[in-house]
């Protein structure tokens, strides 16, 4: 369980690396479209991992063992629109800060300081910072002090007990909203409806998302943001999606199966080499384990079921050597997940490739977002896919590269299958991995026994 306790040893291990004054901004509100609606606020990781602090507008500045959080005094009438305010005093017990001043005190504090801080996914908290601290923050681009942010990516990349502990209950009530999701898929029913459905189980268990939850019959679109299809037999559910706890921990679960209920003969072939596929690597997520060890095991797979269904029409080492496989498996294997689902990504690569070493440049290979070798803690997805997606199978540049590999005509019969990916969330232990997310089914006779057995969201509700 995470209390101020934990927050407070976490603020010892970061003044241990890094003595000095340091700066941490929590994100703001922002304006949905009048300034009385608010977008769902959600606070920065690294603030909520330091803190424990879900407040918006929060700073918190850690100096001479102490740690000093600011917030925006209560208005004189919040009382009234919000009910019950906690007083600043309250908030300092609850959290166990040494203070807790007003925002207006920030400046003042800080004068003749020369405090480290970070960029923050809110603008407008980084014009504050840069004004405070003297240097340039832009999120996604100028991160900040350096020296801080490889200590912050050194502890928030190994997971403790209390925060597997966190992600083991978001896998719980994700796995929940999958059984119910599943088994109210009938031909007939609607992708909004199963949407709601996933995120209302969710909701009912005190979870929200930890990011836009992907469900569609269209599974080759990789981000797809709809669900505007009625349900049709003959093709399949490709759901994305993971519920994220109060902590900010969260999970990233991917499941695919047919709406009929049974997988047809293509979809079964297809679906057998991509959970191969994720076992197999699965298996390497072992400490000293270079993560693209895990990502070229799923590829191996991958491109022996793409020449054994003649789409590609050379060996497995040649497709293996020329990424024609990245054709059908056009994204990396997985990544970093904690706090954020792509954890630690607002550093860009820094968390997740060596020093000096950019990202490969071959087709596919270029969006593996993470090549180190895993270390205890480390939790990490892994997700291998199979897709047929028209775009990259009509790019004329991709045709002329592999037109003595690909078996372009036979893939042109592929259209319309949409794609598959499994994924589930690898702790990485001395003992070997540990699927935290491992209830949640993904064997094809699991899931033909699960679909249509409960009922379908229009029956819950009536309509």
């Amino acid at each position: 369980m995470l209390t101020p306790t934990t927050h407070a040893r976490r603020r010892r291990l970061l003044a241990e690396r890094l003595p000095g004054p340091v700066l941490l901004l929590g994100n703001g509100q922002r304006a949905r479209n009048l300034p009385m609606t608010k977008l769902p606020f959600r606070q920065d990781s690294t603030f909520l991992y330091f803190t424990g602090c879900d407040l918006p507008d929060a700073a918190a500045l850690l100096i001479d063992g102490r740690c000093e959080l600011f917030l925006p005094a209560p208005a004189d009438d919040d009382a009234l629109w919000h009910g019950h305010v906690t007083t600043l005093d309250a908030i300092r017990d609850t959290l166990g800060v040494d203070a807790v001043l007003p925002t207006e005190r920030l400046e003042e504090r800080l004068t003749g300081l020369r405090a480290r801080t970070l960029a923050v996914a809110d603008e407008g908290r980084n014009v504050l910072g840069s004004r405070l601290c003297g240097v340039p923050l832009r999120f996604g681009r100028d991160h900040g002090d350096e020296a801080l942010m490889d200590a912050v990516i050194e502890l928030r990349r190994a997971k403790g007990p209390d925060e597997i502990e966190q992600m083991r209950l978001a896998a719980h009530a994700t796995h929940q909203a999958y059984l119910a999701t599943i088994g109210g898929t009938a031909p007939g029913g609607h992708e909004r409806g199963l949407w709601t459905l996933f995120e209302a189980v969710l909701r009912l268990h005190g979870l929200t998302t930890g990011y836009d939850t992907i469900l569609s019959q269209s599974g080759e679109i990789l981000h797809n943001p709809h669900h505007s299809d009625a349900l049709t037999e003959g093709r399949m559910v490709l759901l994305d999606g993971g519920g994220e706890l109060p902590s900010g921990y969260g999970v990233d679960i991917t499941r695919t199966w047919p709406v009929s209920g049974r997988f047809d003969t293509r979809q079964r072939a297809a679906y057998a080499a991509v959970l191969e596929a994720q076992l197999a690597s699965i298996a390497l997520c072992t400490p000293g384990r270079r993560y693209r060890e895990v990502h070229d095991r799923s590829c191996e797979v991958l491109a022996r079921f793409l020449v054994d269904e003649k789409l590609i029409r050379g060996s497995v080492q040649e497709a293996l050597e020329r990424h024609a496989h990245a054709l059908f498996f056009p994204h990396g294997v997985g990544h970093l997940i904690g706090l954020d689902v792509h954890d630690l990504e607002m550093f860009g690569d820094r968390p997740s490739y060596p020093p000096g070493v950019g990202r490969p440049e071959p087709f596919g290979t270029c969006y593996l977002r993470l090549d180190l070798p895993l270390q205890e803690g480390w939790v990490v997805t892994v997700e291998p896919g199979f897709y047929v997606v028209p775009a990259i199978l009509h790019d004329p540049a991709l045709r002329e590269r592999f037109a003595d590999l690909v078996d372009f005509e036979a893939a042109e019969r592929w259209i319309g299958f949409g794609g598959i990916r499994i994924e589930d969330d690898v702790h990485v232990t001395a003992a070997g991995p540990d699927v935290l997310t491992e209830a949640v089914p993904k064997g094809i006779d699991e899931l033909e026994a699960l679909i249509g057995t409960g009922p379908t969201p229009e029956q819950r509700l009536s309509v």
